[in-house]
């Protein structure tokens, strides 16, 4: 999120450069300025507010923003600032994923394996060719589908933050429906991973089982584990976001 925020303020800096606009961008370390949080009130963080010009107290007379809306990061801060002030922030400018080297590494690596690559797939001897590849492929996609990695990546969410209250302390959970961390998204994606290859064991393994005891075995260990599995994903959601999920009995049962 602090990255984010420089990223605001280097983008106001630079569609502004020449005029006379007065907005100015600054960050407070906690262990170092506890006074300040103080008089701003700030009891949780992350915490962006805006102070404006004719604000007399700084607890009471400047602008909060929503934690609800840090989900969109840089964006989010610009339109908070429209938003608040008469000013216009315009244009994000994001840094580049990969740097001009980096993409010349990349290209000049992808030319000297062209051949290679090409002589393989004519002799169809490339991994392609091996359907454990293709499995794999499809497990992979189906956990990064579920576990939320892309809203990782676009965001730039960290793994884990730090315990304001105890720096020794890490937080792999964020309570709150505004964000999420990429730890917690990794776990709810190898609950639901677990459920979908159980699922797909069930009925493209143990079809083939003859002996029937195992198979009941196999199923109840199915049942018991997916029935872990989806509550862990239950309970977590509640925690998170205060959504509650009940379940229905058949109205013929009652």
């Amino acid at each position: 999120l602090r990255r984010e925020f420089e990223i605001v303020a280097s983008s106001f800096i630079t569609n502004h450069n020449s005029s006379n606009t007065k907005l100015f961008f600054g960050d407070i370390e906690f262990r170092e300025s506890q006074s300040s949080f103080q008089l701003f009130g700030v009891n949780s963080l992350p915490h962006v507010r805006l102070v404006g010009p004719t604000a007399k107290s700084l607890k009471y007379d400047s602008d909060v923003m929503d934690q609800g809306d840090f989900s969109r990061l840089a964006e989010s801060m610009a339109e908070f600032v429209e938003s608040r002030t008469k000013l216009t922030v315009g244009p994000i400018h994001h840094p580049p994923v990969l740097s001009k080297m980096q993409l010349g590494l990349i290209t000049a690596l992808l030319l000297l394996c062209l051949p290679l690559v090409a002589k393989r797939i004519f002799a169809g001897e490339t991994l392609l060719h091996d359907p454990k590849i293709w499995l794999s492929g499809a497990v992979f996609v189906y956990f990064f589908s579920v576990s939320g990695a892309m809203h990782n990546i676009i965001r730039k969410m960290p793994m884990f933050l730090v315990d304001r209250n105890d720096p020794n302390k890490l937080v792999f959970f964020y309570q709150g429906s505004g964000m999420q961390l990429g730890a917690e998204g990794f776990a709810v994606g190898f609950l639901y991973t677990v459920v979908g290859l159980l699922l797909a064991v069930v009925t493209h393994v143990l079809v083939y089982v003859k002996d029937a005891t195992a198979k009941r075995l196999a199923m109840l260990f199915t049942l018991l584990v997916s029935f872990w599995a989806v509550k862990k994903v239950i309970l977590l959601d509640n925690w998170k976001t205060g959504y509650g999920i009940h379940g229905f009995w058949p109205s013929s049962w009652n």
